[in-house]
C-alpha cells in the first residue's frame, strides 16, 4: 500500500451515540431483528438499548478516552488500559451509520463518531478500508 499520512483523532464516547450505534447495527446486521414489526420490534429495540446501556457503563469505566491512529497497517487505539492494534486483515466490514463509522471486527466493533472526524478524515478512512479490501457497507433500508 502507498505511504499514507495517518489519520489521528480522540474520542470520549457518549451514551446516546453508543446506543444509536448498537441499535442501528443490530437491526442492520441481524435478519431476525430486521424482520420484526410492531410491538416485537419495539421490545427488541428496548432490549438492545438496555443491554447497550449496561455495556456502555462497563466499557466507559475501563477504557475512558480513546486515541486512534489509522494507517495502511490498521487501526491503533490507545486507552486507559494501554495500546492495542488491529490489522485491516482482521476487519470484517466498515459500516456507515447515522452518527459515524462502525468498524466490525472478527470479535466486537469500534465506533468512530463523525463528530470527531473532519470531512477529509472520513474520506481517508474510507480510502484506507477500500485499499485493504475491507467491505464498506451502508445500512439496508428498513
Amino acid at each position: 500500500m502507498d505511504t499514507v499520512v495517518p489519520i489521528t483523532f480522540s474520542v470520549r464516547y457518549r451514551l446516546g451515540e453508543y446506543l444509536r450505534f448498537v441499535t442501528e447495527h443490530g437491526f442492520d446486521s441481524e435478519a431476525s431483528l430486521r424482520e420484526l414489526r410492531g410491538i416485537r420490534r419495539l421490545l427488541a429495540h428496548l432490549l438492545l438499548r438496555t443491554a447497550g446501556t449496561v455495556g456502555f457503563a462497563w466499557k466507559a469505566s475501563r477504557v475512558g478516552r480513546c486515541r486512534f491512529e489509522l494507517d495502511a497497517d490498521g487501526i491503533h487505539r490507545h486507552t486507559r488500559r494501554g495500546p492495542g492494534s488491529v490489522p485491516w486483515s482482521r476487519v470484517k466490514a466498515l459500516h456507515t451509520y447515522t452518527l459515524g463509522f462502525l468498524v466490525e471486527l472478527e470479535e466486537g466493533a469500534l465506533p468512530l463518531p463523525f463528530r470527531v472526524l473532519g470531512a477529509g478524515q472520513r474520506d481517508g478512512i474510507l480510502r484506507l478500508a477500500k485499499a485493504a479490501d475491507v467491505t464498506c457497507a451502508t445500512p439496508a433500508p428498513s
